[in-house]
């Protein structure tokens, strides 16, 4: 998962994608990169605040930036990635997956193409670079025509800033004004927060196109719209908007339904921070069951801590329990999912360890049972624990007395649509 932003005609573009990127510094936090105008760039690995400092501030009126949670290629790679095409320079930034990546890079290698990363991205650029047009818009376009998903990206050049996104949908972006310009980035949240307005989603299949004429629109593909919905239950930020709406009160229905499919009973219910907070507050509502503070978040455990090798210790400095609060209760905590089970199983341990009598576990999304291709980092099939297990086995490895998953069809009420990919959920993969 990573996250995207463009700016057009702005004065200080540095200081504007700081703010931006920042903002969604929970999409990625491996690498930061950013491309303004004359494809100055700055790169480097770590946290949007240590590599965007006041001292490598340079200037320009537009640019585009990258902060990487790495899915394809080496994670040493950084976006964005900077080409030199048939059609002109270009530097690009792509949040998503293309799942066929390794066939189309060997069919461009046989044909002379020459790769200088690993990365799905580079293939965008070579697309562009074989189109048989002179034109790039027209070569862009033809290069997205192409390549069915998954994809948001932004491309600066020369002259212009350009922001898409596949036909499906499958990852969100937004566009708005901004003083004198625009700004561009992959949730609505994000713009509002540095006070863009007139704020507008870039449709699936769609292409537009920021030049010194203002914007030009350009609908390049037939849509088929499959939005991801793990950026309902868990990536994205419970302020951001997407197709169905708000996603804090998603996350609050898949709460609320969660407790009329299960009808569990216990003392008090306790949220895994962040994203399990919201599915908390509507659980609780529903059942009428008080919400507490019984798990504190180390909010300061960067990634420049020195973390111990043993996982159950990284999950203790992470997580800490509230003895005041647990025991002697039956404990209802609620979290957004389980992939591997390693993390829940520890919790449960600390939450039993500090006095709770009984601990529950309400998850409210279904369980994941196959990988993502599209561009969440989500394992392979043999590291999925609801994969390899049932619910009971599940329930009997982390040691809860209950467990209890949300339904997919609970999913798609909560969200309020059908148009969405559940690949993850149901192993029905739109491509």
């Amino acid at each position: 998962m990573c996250g995207i932003a463009g700016v057009w005609n702005v004065e200080k573009s540095y200081n504007v994608l700081h703010d931006l990127l920042l903002g969604l510094q929970h999409r990625g936090q491996e690498s930061v990169g950013i491309v303004l105008e004359d494809f100055k760039m700055i790169k480097s690995k770590g946290l949007v605040s240590q590599v965007l400092s006041e001292s490598n501030f340079l200037p320009g009126n537009c640019g585009i930036g990258h902060v990487r949670y790495s899915t394809y290629g080496s994670n040493t790679e950084i976006q964005p990635l900077i080409g030199i095409t048939s059609k002109g320079k270009f530097a690009i930034a792509h949040n998503g997956n293309i799942p066929d990546a390794e066939s189309r890079i060997n069919s461009l290698v046989e044909k002379g193409s020459v790769f200088n990363s690993t990365l799905d991205t580079e293939i965008f650029l070579h697309y562009i670079s074989l189109a048989p047009y002179s034109d790039a818009i027209l070569s862009i376009q033809w290069a997205f025509s192409r390549i069915p998903s998954a994809y948001s990206v932004v491309i600066l050049g020369k002259d212009k800033l350009i922001a898409a996104r596949d036909r499906f949908g499958f990852r969100p972006l937004f566009y708005g004004r901004y003083k004198n310009g625009y700004v561009i980035a992959s949730e609505d949240s994000v713009l509002y927060s540095i006070g863009a307005n007139q704020i507008v989603e870039v449709l699936p299949g769609e292409i537009v196109i920021f030049s010194d004429s203002g914007i030009e629109k350009v609908k390049y593909a037939n849509t088929d719209v499959k939005f991801c919905s793990f950026e309902y239950i868990y990536f994205s930020r419970p302020d951001s908007n997407f197709l169905y709406g708000n996603v804090h009160r998603a996350r609050y229905r898949m709460g609320e339904i969660l407790f009329e499919e299960s009808n569990m009973a216990g003392d008090i219910v306790i949220p895994i921070l962040d994203s399990g907070f919201s599915g908390a507050l509507g659980f609780s509502a529903a059942s009428k069951i008080p919400i507490e503070l019984g798990l504190m978040r180390n909010r300061y455990l960067g990634r420049s801590f020195i973390m111990p090798e043993n996982r159950e210790e990284i999950i203790r400095r992470k997580l800490v329990p509230i003895p005041e609060v647990i025991k002697d209760k039956e404990v209802i905590i609620i979290d957004d999912s389980i992939v591997r089970g390693t993390t829940m199983k520890q919790i449960v341990k600390m939450l039993k360890e500090n006095g709770a009598r009984k601990v529950k576990v309400g998850i409210h999304s279904p369980p994941v049972i196959g990988p993502c291709p599209y561009g969440i980092d989500t394992s392979r099939k043999n590291e999925l624990i609801a994969n390899q297990k049932s619910i009971g086995e599940i329930l009997n490895e982390i040691n809860a007395d209950e467990l209890h998953y949300l339904s997919v069809e609970g999913l798609k009420k909560a969200i309020g649509g059908d148009n969405l990919c559940l690949g993850c959920l149901n192993l029905n993969y739109p491509v």
